[in-house]
């Protein structure tokens, strides 16, 4: 085998290997998914060029700046189309839900991520075959189908037990449990969190911030407000440890902690944290987690009799929330109608086998 090719193929796998793991620290995989992309230059491959760019861009979202993110993807998917790679077609459609997702667009949340679906063959990998249904799922709750969102984490659920998966499989209970608790089905949110812990309990897992989060969600709509203060406060030292800086996390795990003081009635503790979650959305252009940031803001100043600037919260929430809403050119109904056809399909398609090169190769 020739330097050239054996250093291609030694990349490949490392990136490979950046492409599938859990993500914990997204500067740290920015870094390394740029010296990646510099040795793909050397090398003259442009296959392995346009995947580690797009290793970086994704990063480029989590830390933050999705608009960049969005203007850069766009060169990557250009260029995956051109030269039929399907892997990099659906990945690239998984970055970009995410990006539209941070956005607030639910309607192109929801057309990337049944793209990056649809486009997965013999060539994705387990990593692969487990989140991009996850992200589906998200994407289909988010646009008010509950029945199809469930088939995905379902489908997403087996195939990481199957591959014995433990740490992708909490991953997958953990975004399930939140999409129920944001559907209001409390009680079936709960038996899946309680899944996860128990999952987490038996192979020795620590939960991450992320998992706590849902768990505070969840103790809150069931009136646990203390136990929910102290979930998140553990969740927000424990974010803090790991020296992460994903682009939404921080504001969210901020508005679920003011969300609990309040139910308390320690409002002085959640105005301050609500505080901090509004400048997170603001430096971070974080539309979506905004208008929630807003609602509370409305909810906590009635609560302490400060009508005034209830009444001032509950506009911006308005406009903040028509802002989300204003770009779209058809209403949601008609959209999900345009994508039937091809939902239905894909419900049909219950968890296809995994083929051996995946299942050989495991998620990273």
């Amino acid at each position: 085998m020739s330097g050239s090719a054996s250093g291609a193929e030694e990349l490949s796998a490392a990136l490979g290997v950046l492409e599938d793991q859990v993500i914990v620290d997204a500067a740290a995989s920015y870094t390394a998914a740029v010296e990646l992309e510099r040795r793909a230059e050397a090398l003259g491959d442009e296959a392995l060029l346009m995947r580690a760019r797009l290793c970086w861009i994704d990063m480029l979202r989590r830390t933050g700046d999705f608009r960049e993110a969005a203007r850069q993807i766009k060169g990557i998917q250009a260029w995956a189309c051109k030269h039929g790679d399907r892997r990099l077609q659906a990945r690239t459609h998984l970055v970009w839900a995410n990006i539209e997702w941070l956005s607030g667009n639910r309607a192109k949340y929801l057309r990337h991520a049944l793209s990056a679906v649809e486009l997965l063959d013999e060539t994705a990998t387990a990593h692969m075959q487990i989140l991009h249904r996850v992200r589906l799922g998200g994407a289909l709750a988010d646009n008010g189908d509950m029945d199809a969102a469930r088939t995905r984490y379902r489908q997403a659920e087996e195939l990481a037990s199957k591959l014995q998966d433990w740490e992708r499989l909490i991953v997958v209970l953990n975004n399930w449990a939140y999409i129920e608790y944001k559907s209001g089905d409390f009680r079936r949110a709960g038996e899946v969190a309680g899944r996860m812990q128990g999952h987490a309990v038996a192979r020795g897992f620590h939960l991450d911030p992320g998992a706590l989060d849902t768990i505070g969600a969840i103790q809150i709509a069931n009136g646990e407000y203390a136990e929910a203060e102290q979930t998140m406060q553990v969740c927000i030292a424990r974010y803090k440890r790991a020296g992460v800086n994903d682009a939404d996390e921080m504001a969210e795990y901020l508005l679920t902690l003011a969300r609990a003081q309040r139910g308390l009635g320690a409002t002085g503790r959640a105005l301050v944290s609500l505080h901090a979650a509004h400048t997170q959305c603001t430096e971070r252009g974080l539309r979506e987690i905004l208008v929630r940031v807003y609602q509370e803001k409305a909810d906590l100043h009635a609560a302490r009799g400060e009508h005034t600037e209830a009444l001032a919260a509950k506009q911006a929430f308005i406009a903040a929330q028509q802002s989300l809403t204003s770009p779209r050119r058809k209403p949601m109904r008609s959209i999900l109608q345009a994508l039937l056809p091809t939902h239905r399909g894909l419900r049909r398609n219950r968890a296809p086998g995994m083929s051996r090169r995946a299942t050989a190769g495991g998620a990273g």
